[in-house]
């Protein structure tokens, strides 16, 4: 394995770089709702519940996957371009990436076959349980890696990186991805996250659409729904 060397970073500069803050926030929030999914699977689900689980499941993939293809489409070939002898930590963290892929793709399939079939919810939890293990290597290559390559990268990679990043979709959409970020964070990280984030947004976010991503967070990790629990 490839050695990262603190010497080849500057934390004055990457502490708060847009992306490196995104990738930290990104990165707990899965951590975090991995975790809480192998523990709420292990018990019998609602109709309602299993419904708000692999929609949440669905969501959190979309953002894994679209999450590693920034890294491996805009900032890991305009690094390798500035500074050659970090080929093979780009390399590294791309294998990575697809190799965790195949575990990304088992807990898809695994969540929308228990949508359908109530009995299947032990499957998901192997998958979940099966990605959560398999992430943490990736995982820890991304928070070692990242530093260093957001070092590397120029003003106007930045800037682009940042339109491809852009928030889209209207308020609901916004908020529930903005809180899914900021859920159980702590105070410095959300301090970063929420740096460039309107007050006036900010507010607006809190008090409109707060209550939607609360209520769906209960359901998934409290419990809830009629009918029976399977």
């Amino acid at each position: 394995m490839t050695s990262v060397h603190p010497t080849t970073t500057r934390a004055s500069k990457t502490a708060d770089h847009p992306y490196a803050v995104r990738d930290a926030a990104v990165r707990h929030a899965l951590r975090r709702d991995l975790d809480r999914l192998v523990e709420t699977l292990d018990e019998p689900s609602t109709d309602v519940r299993r419904a708000a689980l692999t929609q949440h499941i669905r969501f959190l993939m979309d953002h894994l996957r679209g999450h590693h293809r920034v890294q491996d489409e805009m900032i890991w070939p305009r690094v390798e371009v500035e500074r050659a002898d970090l080929a093979d930590l780009a390399e590294r963290v791309r294998v990575g990436h697809a190799e965790l892929g195949t575990q990304v793709g088992d807990l898809r399939r695994a969540a929308q076959n228990w949508s359908s079939v109530p009995a299947l919810r032990t499957q998901v939890r192997d998958a979940v349980l099966a990605l959560r293990n398999a992430s943490v290597p990736v995982f820890d290559d991304d928070a070692k890696g990242l530093p260093i390559a957001c070092d590397v990268l120029s003003d106007q990679d930045s800037a682009d990186i940042g339109r491809r990043l852009a928030p889209s979709g209207g308020p609901t959409r916004r908020a529930r991805r903005l809180f899914w970020l900021l859920d159980d964070t702590d105070a410095e990280l959300a301090s970063l996250i929420l740096a460039k984030t309107p007050r006036a947004v900010l507010w607006v976010l809190r008090n409109g659409f707060s209550g939607g991503y609360n209520r769906a967070a209960y359901l998934m990790w409290v419990g809830g729904g009629t009918g029976p629990a399977v």
